[in-house]
């Protein structure tokens, strides 16, 4: 993928003299190969996602516990399929004194186990609360104490040559913008970068498109996600879902409801991908599809397809880039 100058002028051939290119990664979450509570299907997970077309996987749960004590045979596995360890992912409670020791020592195992593998992204979620229905439950100390915990899991990213992302989530204490911006002004943006997630966003109280603007210069690793327009809450009801918008944390019936393939729901993705271009983005943007209706490699080519055809996103294997 190549831009030029104001208004960014793709061209798929090469680049003219002279004129910058930058190649974004195309990556794939693997959460949908593993909710049948199979982790065999990491294996046909990885099949699929190359035979998609993607340049990258994004891992986190079963996978990574399969192979937290095999990050190199997992090196190998990316490598026969022609994949990157595009990102690994975690969250923490953080505000539980209890857990913090732990919560540490499973953070250093993930990061240690995401350098061996050939990642260079890990991604950090979290800030959970009993009892937490309104931001009004949400404290200054709330956001200290995550803001703290970020910015020291980012430097111990960082001594072993990885970046840090973080990615809000509802369900926690930045299902809210407000926390969320407190949050960032207390963290190093020089360590904490930001993964906004589309759907995560526009599930939440946030302006999608205000927040990537607001935060590009921070953008390190991008979600693209689709949410279901005019959501029929009763129809959901009906057949087993949920009677409105509700997430236990666990994120788990919600989904199943609301995310639809990339171009088929109500985020504006050109628009947040010339956000992108104009903050001179070249890392990951991952489809992290939870949910699809369709079969999981009929949704991940659907997905890819959009990426490319509607957005001319090409990916880092079509331009012969590094991954």
């Amino acid at each position: 993928m190549c831009y030029t100058g104001p208004g960014f002028e793709w061209d798929d051939g090469p680049t003219l003299k002279g004129m910058e290119t930058v190649t974004i990664g195309i990556g794939y979450g693997m959460a949908a190969w593993w909710r049948d509570g199979h982790p065999e299907n990491i294996y046909r997970g990885l099949d699929e996602i190359a035979l998609a077309g993607f340049d990258g996987v994004e891992i986190f749960s079963v996978p990574y516990q399969t192979f937290i004590n095999r990050p190199s045979h997992f090196r190998r596995l990316l490598e026969m399929h022609g994949l990157s360890l595009s990102g690994v992912y975690s969250g923490y409670t953080y505000l539980d004194p209890a857990h913090v020791a732990r919560e540490d020592e499973e953070f250093r195992r993930v990061a240690a186990f995401a350098a061996e593998a050939g990642g260079k992204w890990v991604l950090l979620d979290g800030g959970h609360k009993p009892n937490l229905r309104s931001v009004n439950d949400v404290t200054d100390d709330d956001v200290a104490i995550v803001a703290d915990a970020a910015n020291r899991y980012a430097r111990l990213a960082r001594e072993l040559g990885l970046s840090l992302a973080w990615h809000q989530h509802w369900g926690g204490i930045f299902e809210w913008s407000a926390p969320f911006h407190r949050f960032m002004a207390r963290t190093d943006p020089s360590l904490v970068h930001f993964c906004p997630d589309t759907a995560q966003l526009a599930m939440g109280d946030y302006d999608v498109l205000q927040t990537f603007d607001r935060y590009a210069e921070r953008i390190g690793y991008v979600h693209f996600k689709d949410l279901a327009p005019n959501h029929d809450w009763a129809t959901a009801a009906r057949h087993g879902g949920p009677q409105g918008p509700r997430d236990s944390g666990g994120y788990h019936v919600d989904s199943r409801w609301r995310m639809v393939e990339l171009g088929r729901g109500q985020i504006d993705f050109p628009t947040l991908l010339a956000v992108l271009q104009r903050a001179g983005f070249d890392g990951w943007i991952v489809d992290d599809m939870d949910y699809s209706a369709y079969s999981t490699l009929e949704s991940a080519t659907a997905c890819r397809d959009y990426l490319r055809e509607a957005l001319g996103l090409t990916g880092r294997k079509h331009q012969g880039g590094q991954r």
